[in-house]
């Protein structure tokens, strides 16, 4: 297809299925908070305050668990039909939200925490099939840039529908289940390419493990010196990611110093996001395989440096307050400007879209033929990390989950250094000469070779 290959035709394909999909995904959890905040201020459903941190906590704590049964899963039904359950489950937890009750949705959250496990798994199957050494860093961003992008297209949306009205006034009038309707729609469109995508012939010809194998070769791998190193940048993964998209946007949402209308600047925040996940994707694209000349750990060391600056200026602009409620208070040291929170908002994204690009690279080059079983580490490591966060920020101060963040930002960039050690040391053992042994008889030679030691 005009000179793209048929790998990248179907990284186009899934990647749009995701992008439709979390178009709606996406912008439910970034206003999730805010959003039962409202519920709760028009006693709708027995919901409670901070309760939207609470459903994101069951939803990963779900996610998390499922992590385990989820390569049994997808080695029994593929990673193509994975995502299609996955996304069936998102539809069921955006339904939920037509009638809302406090234990409903938490029931469908804890079913939509087990759905994006088999979902995330199988796009990581999926992905990995269609990946070689050639295309790994175009198709990893490729995907990555589709993803974030749907961040954009949910913020468009957002803009114009809170443009108004606060989501407090959306609640009361209820005028909810409108946008909730078009993210049903946008998952149903989803599902439907998703049916459609080509089963690869790696998928075709995979071999079925029984559950118990599957579940201890997580553990052998998860015990490995290398895959612990990498359970740490896992788990960083899903603190940064928790904390840009609900515990930030709830700073800019209870911040009034903002706005009078801190909604429409909360949209805003979505669409800056997002455009800093797609640059900070594209760059990848571009200058990927440059940058892996020089180690690919660079990339994630920037990222991590980026993101330990970027707590620094947030600590220092919005009140300690800010993630539990509406405050009138103002940043420490700087005043909390529109300005400032949509930098923030644009550099969060931008790290973060290279650490979650280099996720996938490194397991597509050192975990292809493992590459279900260490997605499912990767799901439920950053899902632990999420579901910690998330039950913590009903209690935590902004403070408190800056430092958490910065902490593991360091671990992370020592964890990543060892892993690259680590992966140089047994490369170099690969290259190992062959050595050539004389067996006695004048002419007769044997040559021995040292096996290449496994890249776990």
């Amino acid at each position: 297809m005009c000179g793209i290959s048929r790998e990248t035709v179907n990284m186009l394909r899934v990647s749009t299925s995701f992008l439709i999909l979390f178009s709606a995904v996406l912008s439910h959890e970034f206003i999730a908070e805010p959003l039962f905040h409202g519920l709760s201020e028009a006693n709708i459903g027995g919901i409670q305050a901070r309760d939207g941190y609470l459903m994101l906590c069951i939803l990963y704590f779900t996610n998390t668990v499922s992590c385990f049964f989820a390569p049994f899963v997808v080695s029994r039904i593929s990673g193509k039909w994975a995502m299609v359950l996955g996304m069936v489950a998102a539809f069921c937890m955006q339904a939920a939200y037509m009638f809302p009750n406090r234990y409903i949705l938490m029931v469908t959250s804890a079913l939509g925490g087990a759905g994006a496990t088999l979902l995330w798994v199988g796009q990581g199957q999926y992905i990995t099939e269609n990946i070689s050494e050639a295309n790994r860093e175009k198709n990893t961003s490729i995907q990555w840039g589709f993803y974030k992008m749907s961040l954009i297209f949910g913020g468009v949306f957002f803009f114009f529908y809170f443009q108004n009205s606060s989501i407090d006034a959306i609640v009361a009038n209820g005028q909810m289940q409108i946008f909730f309707i078009v993210f049903m729609t946008f998952t149903v469109l989803s599902i439907i390419n998703s049916i459609f995508l080509p089963q690869s012939q790696v998928s075709q010809n995979q071999a079925i493990l029984p559950f118990c194998e599957t579940f201890v070769n997580s553990f052998k791998l998860l015990k490995t010196p290398r895959m612990f190193c990498f359970t740490i940048f896992f788990f960083y993964t899903g603190l940064i990611r928790s904390f840009w998209i609900s515990i930030y946007p709830a700073c800019i949402k209870f911040t009034s110093q903002l706005s009078t209308n801190t909604t429409a600047i909360l949209t805003i925040g979505m669409i800056v996001t997002g455009c800093g996940q797609v640059i900070g994707s594209l760059s990848v694209a571009v200058i990927g395989n440059k940058i892996r000349k020089f180690g690919q750990h660079t990339l994630i060391l920037c990222a991590l440096i980026l993101h330990i600056f970027l707590c620094v200026m947030i600590s220092l602009t919005f009140p300690n307050d800010a993630p539990l409620g509406h405050t009138d208070k103002n940043g420490p040291v700087f005043g909390a400007s529109v300005l400032s929170a949509m930098t923030i908002s644009a550099l969060l994204g931008f790290g973060d879209a290279i650490l979650q690009t280099q996720v996938y690279s490194y397991i597509a080059k050192y975990y292809q033929n493992e590459s279900s079983t260490v997605f499912s580490i990767f799901r439920f490591s950053s899902g632990i990390a999420s579901t910690l966060l998330f039950f913590a920020a009903q209690y935590f101060h902004l403070m408190h989950h800056l430092i958490l963040i910065a902490i593991f930002a360091v671990l992370s960039g020592l964890a990543v250094l060892r892993f690259q050690k680590s992966s140089a040391a047994v490369s170099e053992k690969q290259k190992a000469p062959i050595t050539v042994i004389p067996t006695g008889k004048l002419g007769s030679l044997r040559s021995h070779s040292i096996s290449p030691q496994p890249l776990v």
